[in-house]
């Protein structure tokens, strides 16, 4: 009786998170990406040494002021594991980045140090356990992320156009890239983080009481700790509902009813950085620190068009699907009022915000990484686009399902040919584009021909705000 019922109720969503976990399941265990533990092509390199160097320093070296990096120079901390700490004015050596993917990576660090010495691996915060628990934490929080996902999307929206949306976001853009190849930076925890928050808030604000008013709080803390910049997403709580001016009014009444609430979630949003203020505090002397020094915006003159659509990690080019979300912004304006301004409104800051950032290109990256942050507010948006098309002719649902298979296997395959080097990570041109376009590899002569193509950028230039 049990399986006829779990048949029963089992919708078409549900199958569709089922088949997408299997994918990344596979996928991430495929891949075997801790294989490559201490060598070049490791997990723990670059700004992944900065988000995780907390752990290390702290439970295996047990010095979170840096020190130990000169203390063992036969372990060649600046040749294997480029920790990335800045200079403070008091010349304390402070982690570039903020602890909140540390605390994440937390539990999966504590089984690896405990696997490395069950297991007679070097226990270094670096070896092969750290690296294989690093990539099982990220598969572990995207499975959360694309539950709670699919949970907000059908809040609002059909089965149908649930389904094929979490399928869109999931393999259609670069959050695959960056939870399979890539799985330790923190894209694929803030999108986890972000769409739990949207679950909870609207649960929250449909039904408001104060145990989830600290989940609401505890989430929004923590999505601002991996990346300060990610505080943008309060706009969505901020205008939601809102579409006229009695809607304004009633929006302002219903903060005014549950202030107490919003107070908590304030409290609780800043316990969560109390950590930080205070390793801040011991390392630096500041309650505050603003640990990228040279680096900034520069709002003047953001670089909004090469963002979107530069063949250097434009993020149109490299995740062309989420076209279809743009265009749903405009359902949501006539099917969907509540959501609409939210929506639009910190999209275009977003896009606004992240473009001014001195590397626009974001470095080393496959498309434009800071964007997988916000894909699980965008995904409504294409959820309107999908509910509004499939209630068309069975002719125009083909010819979208066409396009998306298409989007999804552009996306599948350009990751592939990122892990293989065919896409460059910050110097591609139009003409490297198309020179390289869904080939799977290259030849001698065809490598050498593709080099001369590629144009990299100025890093002291663009640090300064001029053309890189």
């Amino acid at each position: 009786m049990g399986i006829f019922s779990f048949i029963k109720n089992t919708t078409t969503s549900k199958i569709v998170l089922f088949l997408l976990c299997i994918t990344m399941i596979g996928s991430v265990f495929g891949l075997k990406r801790w294989s490559y533990a201490e060598t070049p092509s490791k997990i723990i390199n670059w700004d992944v040494t900065s988000y995780y160097s907390y752990l290390p320093a702290a439970f295996v070296y047990h010095d979170i002021t840096f020190e130990f990096i000169k203390k063992f120079p036969e372990k060649k901390f600046g040749e294997k594991h480029e920790f990335f700490y800045q200079t403070a004015t008091n010349g304390g050596k402070v982690a570039k980045f903020t602890m909140g993917a540390a605390i994440m990576y937390a539990p999966f660090f504590f089984i690896a140090h405990l696997s490395a010495h069950l297991f007679n691996y070097e226990a270094n915060g670096f070896s092969t356990p750290y690296e294989f628990f690093l990539a099982v934490s990220s598969l572990f929080y995207l499975l959360i992320g694309l539950y709670f996902l699919r949970k907000s999307v059908l809040l609002f929206f059909n089965e149908t156009a649930t389904s094929i949306t979490i399928i869109s976001i999931m393999l259609g853009t670069n959050l695959y890239y960056y939870s399979t190849n890539e799985p330790a930076m923190t894209h694929a925890y803030s999108f986890t983080l972000v769409s739990a928050f949207l679950y909870q808030f609207l649960q929250w604000y449909n039904n408001p009481n104060f145990r989830k008013a600290i989940f609401v709080g505890l989430l929004f803390g923590m999505i601002v700790l991996i990346r300060p910049v990610n505080c943008i997403i309060f706009l969505f709580p901020l205008l939601y509902g809102i579409y006229s001016k009695d809607t304004l009014l009633i929006k302002m009444n219903y903060i005014k009813l549950n202030s107490k609430h919003l107070i908590l979630m304030g409290l609780t949003c800043f316990i969560v950085f109390i950590p930080q203020l205070i390793y801040w505090k011991y390392i630096t002397g500041h309650w505050l620190f603003y640990s990228y020094l040279n680096e900034s915006f520069f709002f003047s003159h953001p670089h909004i068009i090469s963002g979107l659509f530069s063949y250097r990690n434009g993020w149109l080019i490299y995740s062309p699907i989420i076209i279809l979300s743009i265009i749903g912004i405009f359902r949501l304006a006539i099917n969907n009022k509540k959501l609409f301004l939210p929506v639009l409104s910190f999209l275009l800051i977003n896009v606004y915000v992240a473009y001014s950032w001195w590397t626009w290109w974001y470095g080393g990256s496959f498309g434009s990484r800071p964007m997988i942050d916000t894909y699980p507010i965008l995904a409504l948006p294409m959820a309107a686009f999908f509910q509004t098309v499939f209630s068309k002719s069975r002719i125009i649902s083909l010819s979208l399902i066409t396009v998306v298979v298409a989007f999804i296997s552009l996306n599948l395959f350009q990751s592939f040919q990122k892990r293989k080097g065919i896409i460059h990570f910050d110097a591609m041109t139009k003409e490297a584009y198309w020179y390289v376009f869904l080939k799977s590899d290259l030849s001698f002569d065809e490598r050498i021909a593709y080099d001369k193509l590629l144009v990299h950028p100025d890093y002291d230039n663009a640090l300064l705000g001029k053309e890189e």
